[in-house]
């Protein structure tokens, strides 16, 4: 009866009532009942044939399988240790074998329901029977499941395969987690140790660094070895990287906080990381995760895994490396290259400011002092740098300015070209400049950031200097024996590095004034340069709305949003965010207006928060104390939303920086 009742579901009442019925006519009329008996012994004979005919077919399907998987019977289907299940087309179970039953543990008892149900799944079964096959996890253990379809009479069926794969992620998990990273280890800023401390002082405080990150290291299961002065070699396994990940690399918080006779050593740390097939391969990634770190400012990690990379850290100012050895060869280079070339074409950053358009006019009067045809290649009209334009304009050649359109005319087989305040091509004034270029060189200050230029004939980069005018300067300086720019490009150069300083209250370093000392040498005024700073009293009236619209967030950060449209837009929203730091508390300050297709966020601080990292996160890029992003497709107050909540993740991953 239990077998019929499985097979007849609930058509067994149907057939009980009506036996019933029989029973009771027959006290009543018995030529009746009979005629009532044949007519339901007639129907259950037809039920039960149908019923049986449906199930041979059923099982020819399943046999049909079986047969082809080579068993010697079909009845070896039942008894296969894969678990299988026969479903209808809205998942209902229809069959199951006992392999089924005893994975998902289902009583024999028990009424077949929903595959759903038993998977406690939700949601459609669409990419169950698709037969393109689906891995799912049930009852803490994975599958990957495989179906056919079974066609009976009109029912479509679905026969499901379910292959344990447990023990096979688990190996998989094992080889991914023991899977080798080698990590390299730098202390940034050794030699500044020597120049502050005495040497006795100085071999104890390298020693407690290298005992700190060897301690560092042990503790995850990492191998540490020193290879030269203050560098170090770590093999990790993935699982233990992944914990550091997850801790936030503390050892970048225990070196820079760490202290001799009561005062801070001043030491911070820069570490590549390297993850490849291969351990030469993880070794070269390495290498370049760490110049990218150090690139970066340092005080941070740079993961590289196959061509991408993740950083971690990268709170505190950036270190200097630079020192005027390198900066005069650099020069002599750089002078070298330009003679090599047929002619130079100079480019900047879209919306060019007066630091890409002046470091592009110092290169113009480089290349003129050998004599080498040079154009700057700028878009008119998006720069910002309108008033440093008109004063160059005057006293050179308007040919000299040249659009991205027509600088392909310009273009030839051995040209130079030089991209200055940016290291990125999609940033830059004229990408397919770049593309079509045979010799790319690069001059930027900017942290360094993913999709760089590559293949350059020079790559010139100090993310330690205040501006690209600074670095240009000093190329000026040494780059021949005799003084030959004019005031003109000197006005150009120290307008440049009065607006990335802002007149020399951020990011000032000596090498930044002995640039400007120089420039003055040149003739260059900086009343001159203020003045091209003035702007209309409509863009002054706009700027004060800006920062009149500002709310403070988090105590120490100031968010505003220009609600209107302009042309100076980016100008006026660049000044209001710098306006706003000069509130008491306000530490960094942001500004977000809408343009066609994006919200434009422009971020500025006085270095004690990283706005570079807070953009980053947000897609965008720039420097420790200046930089922006754009959010496509968003609404201003879903970009809001956004930044209050990067922030946020900001605040809670640098407590210990920002306190």
């Amino acid at each position: 009866m239990k077998k019929l009742w499985k097979e007849f579901d609930t058509s067994i009442i149907t057939f009980a009532v009506a036996l019933l019925c029989v029973i009771a006519t027959f006290f009543f009329n018995v030529a009746l009942a009979v005629v009532e008996g044949v007519l339901f012994a007639a129907l259950f004979l037809i039920k039960w044939l149908y019923q049986k005919r449906v199930r041979q077919k059923l099982l020819y399907q399943i046999r049909t399988v079986a047969d082809e998987l080579d068993f010697e019977r079909g009845d070896a289907f039942k008894q296969l240790t894969v678990a299988c299940a026969v479903i209808e087309k809205d998942g209902q179970l229809v069959w199951v074998n006992d392999s089924f039953r005893e994975t998902f543990s289902i009583d024999e008892n028990t009424p077949l329901c929903s595959i759903l149900t038993v998977l406690k799944r939700e949601g459609s079964i669409e990419r169950l029977i698709d037969g393109r096959g689906y891995r799912i996890k049930a009852d803490q253990k994975y599958f990957a499941v495989y179906s056919s379809e079974v066609a009976v009479d009109s029912d479509e069926l679905y026969l499901l395969y379910f292959f344990d794969e447990t023990k096979l992620r688990k190996t998989e998990k094992d080889y991914y987690d023991s899977r080798p990273s080698i990590m390299l280890c730098v202390i940034d800023n050794a030699n500044e140790v020597y120049q502050i401390f005495k040497e006795s002082d100085c071999a104890s405080i390298f020693s407690r660094i290298e005992q700190a990150i060897d301690s560092w290291a042990s503790s995850y299961g990492a191998l540490c070895r020193k290879y030269s002065n203050s560098r170090m070699l770590i093999f990790v396994e993935e699982r233990s990287l992944q914990k550091m990940i997850a801790e936030k690399f503390s050892i970048l918080d225990t070196v820079r906080n760490m202290s001799h006779d009561g005062k801070n050593c001043g030491v911070t740390l820069s570490i590549g990381v390297g993850k490849e097939q291969t351990l030469i391969a993880a070794n070269d990634s390495a290498k370049q995760a760490l110049d990218m770190a150090q690139s970066r400012g340092g005080d941070q990690v740079a993961i590289r895994h196959e061509a991408q990379y993740k950083f971690y850290g990268g709170v505190s100012a950036g270190f200097e490396k630079r020192n005027k050895v390198r900066t005069r060869l650099i020069s002599k280079s750089i002078a070298s290259i330009i003679n090599d070339s047929d002619n130079v074409l100079i480019m900047g950053h879209r919306f060019s400011d007066f630091d890409a358009f002046g470091g592009s006019v110092g290169m113009f009067a480089i290349a003129s002092h050998f004599q080498k045809k040079a154009n700057i290649v700028i878009d008119r009209k998006t720069t910002l740098a309108g008033p440093l334009i008109e004063t160059f304009l005057a006293h050179f050649p308007a040919d000299t300015l040249v659009s991205p359109e027509k600088a392909h005319s310009l273009l030839g087989e051995n040209t130079l070209v030089v991209v200055v305040d940016t290291h990125k091509k999609d940033f830059s004034d004229a990408p397919s400049i770049i593309e079509k270029a045979g010799k790319v060189m690069v001059i930027d200050h900017h942290r360094k950031s993913v999709g760089f230029i590559e293949d350059t004939v020079m790559f010139y980069h100090a993310p330690t200097a205040s501006s690209a005018c600074e670095m240009i300067a000093e190329i000026c300086e040494y780059a021949d024996t005799s003084p030959f720019i004019d005031n003109i490009t000197a006005q150009a150069l120290l307008s440049g590095i009065m607006l990335d300083t802002r007149n020399f209250i951020i990011r000032t370093g000596v090498r930044t004034f002995e640039a400007a000392a120089y420039l003055r040498s040149r003739a260059a005024s900086t009343i001159d340069a203020k003045k091209l700073f003035s702007n209309d009293m409509g863009v002054f009236h706009k700027r004060n709305a800006v920062i009149d619209n500002s709310q403070v967030y988090n105590k120490m950060f100031a968010i505003s949003v220009a609600d209107f449209k302009d042309k100076n837009i980016r100008l006026i929203t660049s000044q209001a965010a710098d306006e706003m730091l000069n509130v008491e508390g306000i530490k960094a300050s942001f500004v977000l207006y809408e343009a066609p297709g994006f919200v434009n966020i422009s971020a500025r601080s006085y270095g004690e928060i990283n706005v570079q990292v807070i953009m980053e996160m947000l897609g965008g890029g720039g420097h420790q104390t200046m930089a922006a992003c754009q959010l496509e497709n968003t609404s201003v107050d879903e970009a809001v939303r956004r930044l209050k909540n990067t922030i946020d993740k900001y605040v809670n991953e640098t407590t210990e920086v920002i306190k």
